[in-house]
């Protein structure tokens, strides 16, 4: 009778542990599908951002980082085997993406940001005294301030435009601007000197008081002793 007793709650000892090792592999599986779906959710983004940004911009990433998103897919493909998250496949795939794709994607953009927008400050600092609306010139300098940082392109500063669309508009005001001012080599050197106070009485030329008095700009300059 005893012995009969004692084998029964054995038996549903073990019956006990085997449910409870059920709910523990299956909690563990719904987290490990959960990161899986993080992961992939993560990376799709980032290459959709990639695709905006060549879109959007003259932007092309080095072969080498091409080179790692590929390694990286067939990583995300190999960590599902028979409909289950390996979990091992998964913690290989992510530390890839964190160490090899995103960080050289962010110095990517931030050497690429520098060399674009370069030229286009340069040109603000010289031609956004001759507009005649400096709010203007102030949101241009803002939005090409807001595209710096390849995490935010493609947040939304104003509710509506993206960052990296902020961006390129700027840049493409900045260039309009400089169109419609109608500047030659000379002007430009003019403004260029104007505006890093190294004018002197001699740079100004016939053709560049021709060119202030046709564009209206002769409240726009003012002649100042050296201090």
């Amino acid at each position: 009778m005893l012995l009969d007793s004692l084998s029964q709650s054995i038996k549903k000892m073990k019956q006990m542990d085997i449910v409870e090792n059920a709910a523990l592999d299956a909690e563990k599986k719904a987290k490990n599908d959960d990161d899986y779906r993080t992961v992939v959710k993560d990376f799709s983004n980032t290459v959709f951002k990639l695709q905006q940004v060549a879109d959007t911009m003259d932007y092309s990433i080095t072969s080498g980082t091409i080179q790692s998103i590929e390694e990286c897919v067939e990583k995300l493909e190999d960590v599902v085997t028979a409909s289950v998250v390996e979990a091992d496949n998964l913690a290989s795939a992510r530390q890839q993406i964190n160490r090899k794709v995103y960080p050289y994607l962010a110095k990517e953009w931030n050497d690429y940001y520098q060399k674009k927008t370069k030229s286009s400050l340069s040109k603000l600092d010289t031609l956004g005294n001759l507009a005649d609306n400096p709010d203007m010139i102030m949101t241009i300098r803002d939005d090409l301030a807001g595209g710096n940082e390849w995490t935010g392109l493609l947040l939304c500063d104003d509710g509506i435009h993206t960052r990296l669309s902020l961006l390129k508009s700027a840049i493409d005001k900045i260039d309009e601007l400089e169109k419609n001012l109608n500047l030659s080599d000379e002007i430009k050197g003019f403004i260029e000197k104007v505006t890093k106070r190294r004018a002197r009485i001699t740079d100004i030329s016939p053709a560049i008081i021709e060119w202030i008095q046709n564009e209206s700009l002769n409240e726009k300059f003012v002649i100042l002793f050296k201090g």
